[in-house]
């Protein structure tokens, strides 16, 4: 996040600001469910571990791992994007200078724009494809349906796209773009 007070320009300005913060308080939301998800999933390895040698196991706890996995997966993906995790190949527009710095911090934002569009244009039929339940991810409720799977790359595809979009007007109005690499030539 940018600070605590707005940068001045305006409404646009405002918005940005308030959107921005919104869309941080979600990427450490997403952050702290994608590592309950990683928990839950190191507790039933460990319980079908601990539980071996006396003979005891729960039929349940493999598919609700992999129920976990995928969650986490999803719910990470926002997480990563957001808080700039991801891998950055950017040792030659770095030596190029500003002008391609901002030439490409408007391509990645519009090309992150078009595959998050695309998925999430594909989502209705994602889900409907996914039919049926998932064998042993039991709940008090029944077990879980197969979109469930899904939903959460589509909320996260959703966000990334609100952030790309985000990125694109931070850059119009000149606000400093978040690189946190070191200087080339450190």
């Amino acid at each position: 996040m940018l600070g605590s007070e707005p940068i001045e320009g305006g409404p646009l300005a405002r918005l940005a600001f308030l959107l921005d913060g919104w869309l941080e308080s979600l990427g450490w939301l997403f952050l702290i469910i994608a590592n309950i998800c990683l928990l839950l999933m190191l507790i039933g390895t460990a319980a079908t571990i601990v539980l071996r040698p006396f003979n005891l196991s729960f039929y349940w706890i493999w598919p609700w791992t992999m129920q976990f996995f995928v969650w986490m997966s999803f719910f990470g993906f926002y997480a990563v994007y957001r808080f700039r995790k991801d891998i950055a190949v950017d040792f030659v527009v770095l030596r190029l200078g500003a002008g391609a710095m901002t030439g490409t911090r408007y391509f990645v934002a519009f090309m992150v724009m078009l595959v998050t569009g695309v998925i999430l244009l594909q989502m209705p039929t994602i889900i409907e494809s996914q039919v049926g339940v998932i064998d042993a991810v039991v709940t008090p409720w029944g077990e879980l349906e197969r979109y469930t799977l899904s939903i959460p790359l589509g909320i996260s595809c959703f966000l990334i796209f609100v952030n790309a979009l985000l990125d694109v007007v931070k850059a119009w109005l000149g606000w400093e773009e978040p690189h946190s690499l070191p200087a080339v030539d450190s």
